[in-house]
């Protein structure tokens, strides 16, 4: 469907000042779309270190696992984990960007941990549930992490998107409308002069 502006010189203001303010928001969306993109270099960056801690805390836990498995038994291993009672939290701390909200960090807080090696255990089940709580914390650092980084590129997304519709479709509309008005508007300003000179001719003639 064709744009439809005011007639006349009001309706070719009308279509230059929406014209610049269009051009000035794709500026400004590109500048937003560039700082996104480097946002995101930095999120997946961090995501990444995120990742290899929380592979590198799993692991730990699974070999210290194995470890008071094969020390302590797996009756001794049963007995320890009965008495690790009460849930963990996460605390998420968030951050707004650009229009944006996504978490920045993310804080394990724990129950209270018995002494295992009080309770029979043996230090290996003691250090193999220091191990787990340092894979949970490394879990949660790489959850936010990933949250963030899926906030931030649904932004960009987004943020592209409205870009190119813009810069795509609507200047050119805008473009087309102001051409065929300025068209209209020459036509009818020789049809003026026109008339104005068969008036002239005329009165002379007289």
């Amino acid at each position: 469907m064709a744009l439809r502006a005011p007639p006349g010189r009001a309706g070719r203001l009308w279509l230059v000042r929406r014209l610049e303010i269009a051009r000035r928001g794709v500026e400004v969306l590109d500048q937003k779309r560039q700082t996104l993109l480097r946002e995101q270099q930095r999120l997946a960056a961090g995501l990444a270190r995120a990742r290899s801690a929380w592979e590198r805390q799993a692991r730990e836990a699974t070999e210290w696992n194995d470890r008071a498995l094969a020390l302590a038994g797996e009756r001794r291993l049963r007995l320890a984990a009965g008495h690790a009672e009460g849930d963990c939290a996460v605390d998420v701390e968030w951050r707004s960007a650009l229009g944006t909200l996504f978490p920045s960090g993310a804080t394990v807080r724990f129950a209270l941990t018995p002494d295992f090696v009080a309770l029979g255990g043996g230090s290996s089940v003691a250090l193999a549930a220091r191990a787990h709580v340092e894979a949970v914390r490394a879990a949660a650092e790489y959850a936010a992490g990933q949250a963030a980084l899926d906030a931030i590129a649904a932004e960009l997304t987004a943020t592209t998107r409205r870009q190119r519709a813009i810069e795509r479709r609507w200047i050119p509309e805008h473009e087309a409308a102001l051409h065929r008005l300025e068209l209209a508007l020459d036509e009818r300003e020789r049809e003026d002069i026109a008339r104005v000179r068969w008036a002239l001719d005329r009165r002379s003639g007289a």
